[in-house]
């Protein structure tokens, strides 16, 4: 069963969430947590906090996984191009990579994401971390059993919540909101503006025991606000957005106080993000992880080049193996039917020989099945049905008259028709007119040798008689036909 699959890796606790995707869209499967323990390397930590969520199934080759790079790893830089066009980003953005890193873009896996474009300009948010820093954090998850398909940064994964929709009742506008998830040595920021990320970045924090502290001391708490507040200002003024309110998440929402301070300091209502199916605020970047694996394209992935993702060989493997089965089933049931259908022909042709048969004996008194023979014996002076005429001389005079020139159209004063030759004899306006009825009845190939007509001047002197006549020859018949 396929699943996507966010994971929020903290220092100190795992947060999984499982979406289920559909053809009307997705559903939110369950939103777990667990604590890791304090001892072992961070994959065995990992591979203790996967156990102890006991997800059913456990994650396997099938799913989509997402996760975000630790605070701190990952650097981001925000460039601004004076044009929009994509072909002429992608060309301008590794120079402005290169003068912005103190590394070689050979060390690097860099990343980009368009935030927006207005009055020509194009805003590009460019996430960078070191290769030797995406192995080793490649290998910790692969040592846990978990092999991502996407990377991306905390923020983005956030944003996702926004343009997905998924915090805004159904056919309601598209959210316009700053998203804030804070917690130990990581907060992440996203402003989102009619349901598209105008901006994501990472704040300023404090590490596990100024959290810890602040739970119950209040200068530590008003310390460690005061710190992630500072950035958070900052950010709100450079984009010069007004957001409706301040969705908070992450440990942030647990801090006492935490909502009614940042509420005072940027006069923003400031409350905990409403999940989905009552989710806790804590989940709210393992869901949007999970989003992100869902729509892995378009949005900053750090699974390129060397680190692209590839599937479990045994999976490729057993998806082969279906394939070849399905193949096997469908080559036999187009023999079969094949079979069925040579068969229906067989008897088909039988009842055809044997009508044949059966007309050419009652007709021609001998049996015969080619019907080609039996036309040919059925058109021959010998038959019964030589003497059929296969026209009419109502059939010829129609001709004749359908070939009249309607500009020409003559008085036709006397005529003579059977179904081999045609004797006509009428009145036209002039002797053009008369050219006119020749060279028109010349062009049917079934009127015989047409000669020039008998012609004189009527007794008023005004117009013309005129007499044809000619063999028809399309009819089969010997001259004195029907």
């Amino acid at each position: 069963m396929h699943r996507n699959v966010g994971l929020d890796w903290a220092q100190d606790s795992l947060r999984i969430a499982t979406l289920q995707s559909g053809f009307r869209g997705f559903a939110v499967q369950e939103v777990r947590a667990a604590l890791l323990p304090a001892e072992g390397t961070p994959a065995e930590r990992l591979a203790a906090g996967l156990a102890s969520a006991g997800l059913v199934p456990p994650l396997g080759p099938d799913d989509s996984v997402a996760v975000s790079l630790p605070g701190g790893v990952a650097a981001t830089h925000t460039v601004s191009l004076p044009f929009t066009d994509p072909k002429r980003i992608e060309q301008v953005l590794p120079a402005e990579v290169e003068g912005a890193i103190p590394f070689d873009l050979d060390e690097v896996v860099w990343d980009h994401a368009v935030l927006g474009q207005s009055g020509g300009k194009t805003d590009v948010l460019v996430g960078i971390v070191r290769k030797a820093v995406l192995r080793e954090f490649l290998e910790a998850l692969a040592a846990a059993g978990v092999e991502p398909r996407v990377v991306t940064l905390a923020p983005l994964a956030l944003s996702a919540l926004g343009e997905r929709g998924v915090l805004v009742p159904e056919g309601a506008p598209p959210l316009t909101a700053a998203l804030l998830d804070g917690g130990p040595d990581r907060a992440d920021l996203a402003l989102v503006d009619a349901g598209r990320p105008v901006l994501a970045r990472s704040l300023a924090t404090s590490n596990a025991q100024a959290w810890a502290a602040a739970a119950t001391d209040e200068t530590a708490r008003n310390r460690l606000l005061s710190q992630m507040l500072r950035d958070l200002k900052i950010s709100l003024r450079t984009k010069r957005l007004a957001p409706q309110r301040l969705l908070l998440a992450g440990p942030l929402v647990t801090l006492p106080g935490a909502a009614e301070r940042l509420t005072a300091e940027t006069q923003l209502p400031a409350e905990p993000v409403a999940l989905p199916a009552g989710g806790d605020p804590t989940s709210a970047l393992a869901l949007g992880l999970a989003l992100r694996a869902q729509t892995p394209r378009g949005r900053i992935n750090f699974r390129k080049g060397e680190f692209a993702f590839t599937r479990d060989l045994s999976s490729v493997r057993g998806q082969i193996a279906r394939l070849g089965v399905a193949a096997a089933v469908l080559l036999v049931l187009g023999f079969v039917l094949g079979m069925a259908r040579l068969s229906s022909l067989h008897r088909q042709a039988a009842a055809y020989d044997e009508a044949v048969c059966a007309a050419t004996k009652r007709i021609l008194g001998t049996c015969t099945t080619d019907y080609r023979q039996a036309i040919g014996q059925l058109s021959g002076g010998r038959s019964r049905a030589a003497g059929i005429p296969r026209v009419s001389a109502a059939d010829v005079l129609a001709e004749l008259v359908a070939r009249l020139p309607e500009g020409s159209l003559p008085l036709l004063d006397d005529v003579e028709v059977t179904t081999t030759a045609v004797r006509v004899r009428g009145t036209a306006e002039s002797f053009g007119k008369v050219e006119e009825i020749n060279a028109a009845l010349r062009k049917n190939k079934c009127f015989g040798e047409i000669k020039p007509p008998r012609t004189e001047k009527s007794r008023d002197g005004n117009k013309i008689t005129f007499s044809y006549d000619f063999p028809y020859t399309c009819s089969g018949e010997p001259q004195g036909g029907a």
